[in-house]
This record gives structure tokens, sequence and C-alpha cells, in this order.
């Protein structure tokens, strides 16, 4: 489990803005209390979907939220997905499934995985695959048409 102090603080500081109890506000943005408990007080960093949820419940990008930016200027979200994304960069950057997989040191087995049945990458997949594609968190999800 990834832990970041940077995403603790900026969770902290974003769930003290609402004026919900931390169970009301697990429900609202669709995640495990757990999930958001383990954020607060570790700074354990989710699931991929819970990260997802919790920028999505919080109208912030995935990088604000990491700590990878201090700009929190997230727009509205497109209607793209992470895997058609993925298909379009691999697209333009003319590299096949496997070429990524070899570069960024993960099986291809996962890309397989991503887009025949829907799966996300873990957080540390989707890091160096952004890497790899100079593209943000949020882009390649799908969540902006931002590509930086």
């Amino acid at each position: 489990m990834p832990i970041s102090t940077t995403f603790q603080k900026r969770i902290n500081e974003l769930v003290a803005e609402t004026d919900l109890k931390k169970a009301d506000l697990a429900k609202a943005g669709n995640f495990d209390y757990r999930s958001l408990s383990n954020a607060l007080v570790y700074g354990i960093i989710p699931t991929t979907t819970t990260l997802i949820r919790m920028a999505d419940y919080f109208n912030v990008s995935m990088d604000y939220l990491l700590g990878r930016t201090d700009k929190n200027d997230y727009t509205e979200p497109s209607t793209t997905t992470f895997q058609e994304r993925f298909e379009k960069l691999c697209e333009e950057k003319g590299v096949t499934h496997y070429k990524v997989s070899q570069e960024c040191f993960f099986d291809k087995s996962n890309i397989s995985r991503w887009l025949s049945k829907g799966y996300l990458p873990t957080l540390e997949l989707l890091d160096m695959i952004t890497k790899y594609f100079n593209v943000s968190i949020d882009y390649i999800l799908g969540r902006s048409d931002f590509r930086n």
C-alpha cells in the first residue's frame, strides 16, 4: 500500500471543508469508510477506483489529490474511458500493447484485463503509464481532456 503525507494532508483539508461526519462523507462519496479513515490517519492511498471516487466527490484532480501539483484546477470530466484513452495513446505513439508493457516493466496480461474486463491499473502502474505517454492521471483515466 503506497503511503503519502501529501495525500494525507490534502484529504484531511478537503474533509475539513465539509460539514459531514466521516461515515456520512464516505457514504455520500460512495467510497469505503475504512479507506477514508486509513487515508486520513495514515496517508494510505486507496485503490484506483476509490481514489477516483474521492477526487470526483471533492471535485479535484487526481494529480492535486496525490500532491503531484499544487494547482486545483480540475474541470468537468470527459466521457472517455481509460480503455479508450489507452488505445488512443498507443495509436498516437505508434506502439503496441506489448511495447508499452515492456518499456513500463509490467506483464502484458495486465493490459488484456484492462481492455477486456474493464479493470483499472493500480496507481503504481498508472504512474508508469502516464510517464511513458507524458500525460496526467486524470487524462488517461478519462477524467479530463487536458493532457497535462
